[in-house]
C-alpha cells in the first residue's frame, strides 16, 4: 500500500496546516489527517466508506489520535463511539505509515530535539504552530493562491476537501486526546 500525501499550509487560515495520507482500496480510504494552528489541532486515523462509489460515504475516525481506541461517525453525524472498524492488517500499517509520515513531513512544538526546525522557522518569520512542516521540506510545496501545497502523484484534492468539510471537532473528547 502506497500512501498519497496532501498537505497545505496558509497563513490566511486559523488551522493554517492541514495534511493528510491515505491509501485507496477499492471504493474505500483509510488515512490518517491532521488539522493544526496556533489554537487548534484536530488529528486522528479515518475511513470514508464508499468515496468512490455512486452510494453515500460514511466517515469514520478514532476518537483519539490512536488506531485502537474508540471511533465515531463524522457523516452521517452521530454522537455514539464505535469500536474500530478498520481490519486489523490496514491498523498496523497506518500506524506504520503515520509514523513514517509525522517523522518526513511534521514536527510539533513541544517535541525534542526540533531546535533546527525551530530556529529556522523563527530566521524566515513564520508563526510556529502546534504542528508544522519540517522546515527541509517547505521546499516541497508549491504556492498556489494563499496556500503552498503539496500533493503526491495521483493524490485526489477531493479527499481533503470532503475530510475539511465533514470533519467535526464538536464531539467531546476522548481521553487523551487533542483538539
Amino acid at each position: 500500500m502506497q500512501p498519497k500525501v496532501y498537505l497545505s499550509y496558509s497563513r490566511k487560515k486559523p488551522c493554517a496546516l492541514t495534511a493528510l495520507f491515505y491509501v485507496e482500496q477499492e471504493i474505500d480510504l483509510y488515512g490518517w489527517y491532521i488539522s493544526a494552528g496556533s489554537s487548534c489541532l484536530s488529528n486522528a486515523f479515518f475511513m470514508v466508506e464508499n468515496f468512490y462509489s455512486e452510494t453515500a460515504p460514511v466517515l469514520y475516525r478514532s476518537l483519539a489520535d490512536d488506531v485502537y481506541e474508540p471511533w465515531t461517525i463524522d457523516l452521517p453525524p452521530t454522537q455514539s463511539a464505535i469500536r474500530c472498524p478498520l481490519p486489523a492488517e490496514i491498523g498496523h500499517e497506518l500506524e506504520r505509515m503515520q509514523s513514517r509520515f509525522i517523522e518526513e513531513w511534521l514536527f510539533f512544538a513541544n517535541d525534542l530535539d526540533v531546535e533546527a526546525d525551530l530556529a529556522a522557522y523563527h530566521t524566515h518569520h513564520l508563526p510556529v504552530q502546534m504542528a508544522n512542516i519540517r522546515y527541509r521540506k517547505l521546499q516541497s510545496l508549491v504556492e498556489d493562491g494563499d496556500e503552498w501545497v503539496h500533493v503526491t502523484a495521483g493524490a485526489d484534492f477531493n479527499v481533503a476537501e470532503f475530510l475539511e468539510k465533514n470533519w467535526r471537532t464538536d464531539i467531546a473528547p476522548a481521553k487523551g486526546e487533542h483538539h
